[in-house]
């Protein structure tokens, strides 16, 4: 009788890690296989001021200043302050559906076009500060966004967001101190005479940064729609890159339509990313799946996630055309 029970048991947790891998593939072939590049757009080599998005968490109403960068938008003939999000963690860019309804209605002139299940804007053009964007097939996501009138000047109306496949044969220059992001078709003479460019991976339009964390490597997915933090990880990970007696800060972050309860210490810990090293800043995981995680990290392309808060004082040069990156401390 036992060892039927013992078999049993035994079948039943090969099972399952079998079912656990076969799902951990079915995550990584999603996630990094290559996807569908329709946005095309010309712009000028003009700096693009950016803003941080701050706001409260939690039940203590904790203050995050960083909590995400968006870019100013000007469409002509419009008063209304927009604006898109910059959000590396999406593969494409993409018009809310309830925004551009609203614009339509107020005279926007613009064509739509589907492929398959999805459905684009054929072309459109719009002002990031000084630089004219003309924009073609860029994808409108289906049930988002918020309407609003021609009397709605005051408040900021977010539009749209920009994803990574803004930034895919380009060379982007963010200069978080400064709140500045450049665009490059070729590297400028003064770039090219910087040595320390290091090689990452952009499958699937996935930035995959290679970092050092306490003398450990890790290959880090660089998100900045995940700017108020610094690393997100595995529990255990967690426990031991941050800041002992810091306050732990408790609350749900949003992503898109959903929540995700995370929590996050304040860390001191020191990370080398190409030749800079600099600091961590914060640490955090996400408590849904405490007890998964040590399981299934090992099994996927992904040591943890990266948002801004290392480079808060720095530079990151993104040069997606050769997959290499470079940062320079202020």
């Amino acid at each position: 009788m036992k060892k039927k029970i013992g078999y049993t048991l035994l079948i039943i947790v090969i099972l399952m890690f079998s079912v656990g891998l076969y799902y951990i593939r079915k995550f990584n072939n999603a996630f990094f296989k290559e996807k569908s590049a329709y946005l095309s757009y010309k712009f000028e080599s003009k700096p693009i001021h950016f803003d941080w998005v701050a706001n409260s968490k939690g039940s203590e109403g904790y203050y995050e200043p960083h909590a995400a960068i968006t870019f100013p938008v000007k469409f002509e003939g419009f008063a209304h302050q927009f604006y898109m999000q910059f959000d590396t963690g999406a593969p494409h860019s993409f018009i809310y559906e309830k925004d551009l309804k609203s614009l339509q209605a107020l005279g926007l002139n613009v064509k739509e076009i589907s492929k398959g299940n999805e459905r684009f804007i054929e072309q459109i053009n719009f002002s990031l500060d000084d630089n004219q964007i003309k924009a073609s097939m860029i994808r409108i996501l289906p049930n988002y966004g918020h309407t609003f009138d021609k009397n709605d000047t005051i408040t900021k109306i977010g539009i749209g967001t920009l994803g990574s496949d803004f930034i895919a044969n380009r060379i982007t220059m963010i200069d978080f101190k400064n709140q500045e992001l450049k665009l490059f078709y070729q590297r400028p003479e003064w770039m090219q005479s910087l040595s320390e460019f290091k090689p990452f991976d952009f499958t699937g339009r996935r930035i995959m940064l290679p970092v050092t964390i306490d003398e450990k490597d890790y290959e880090l997915f660089y998100d900045s729609g995940c700017s108020a933090f610094g690393l997100i990880t595995i529990k255990s990970r967690f426990d031991k890159y941050s800041d002992n007696d810091a306050k732990t800060i408790a609350y749900n972050a949003k992503s898109w339509d959903s929540s995700i309860p995370i929590t996050s210490k304040t860390s001191e810990q020191p990370i080398t990313l190409g030749n800079a090293t600099l600091p961590l800043n914060r640490v955090s995981f996400i408590d849904m799946y405490t007890a998964l995680q040590p399981l299934v990290t090992p099994f996927t392309k992904i040591d943890g996630w990266l948002g801004n808060r290392p480079f808060i004082e720095s530079t990151l040069i993104l040069d997606t055309k050769k997959e290499e990156f470079i940062v320079i401390e202020n």
